[in-house]
């Protein structure tokens, strides 16, 4: 692809050590909480029961947030000469337009229609992307009209 857009920008490269710590503290708090309630014994002398629900809660929101993001890196839309491919939110695969295959491209503040010669309409939401982004993908379709 010539131009490869990311809809959400994450630095991943410690999401996975982050995913594994946010299951340790899960663990911990919920082994904590297990041990108080049934053994009655402390499992980490200095906390009680509030700090194993707070590092249960902490592992599990941490967990949310950073999964959520790692599932949110597959977005894009990317082009080149011959097609335009994107997969964006509330789409469930990846959609691919050839570039022949364009008969109209109606370009708004917030998206981009795209009329196929089968009669076909695709759409484009462009607000998920910040305004570089956008700006980009809006030249490129000003381009094709």
């Amino acid at each position: 692809m010539d131009t490869y857009i990311q809809v959400f920008k994450s630095k991943s490269r410690f999401s996975k050590l982050y995913l594994k710590i946010c299951i340790g503290f899960m663990l911990i708090g919920i082994m904590g909480l297990c041990m108080s309630f049934l053994l009655e014994l402390p499992f980490i002398p200095f906390l009680n029961e509030a700090g194993y629900f707070v590092l249960l809660f902490n592992g599990l929101i941490s967990y949310w947030i950073v999964w959520d993001s790692m599932k949110k890196e597959k977005y894009f839309i990317a082009w080149n000469r011959t097609e335009i491919n994107y997969l964006l939110p509330k789409t469930d695969t990846t959609e691919t337009i050839v570039i022949e295959s364009i008969k109209t491209v109606d370009l708004n503040p917030d998206e981009v229609t795209i009329g196929l010669k089968n009669g076909e309409t695709k759409r484009i939401n462009l607000n998920y992307f910040f305004f570089p982004e956008r700006k980009t993908i809006i030249d490129f379709f000003e381009g094709m009209r």
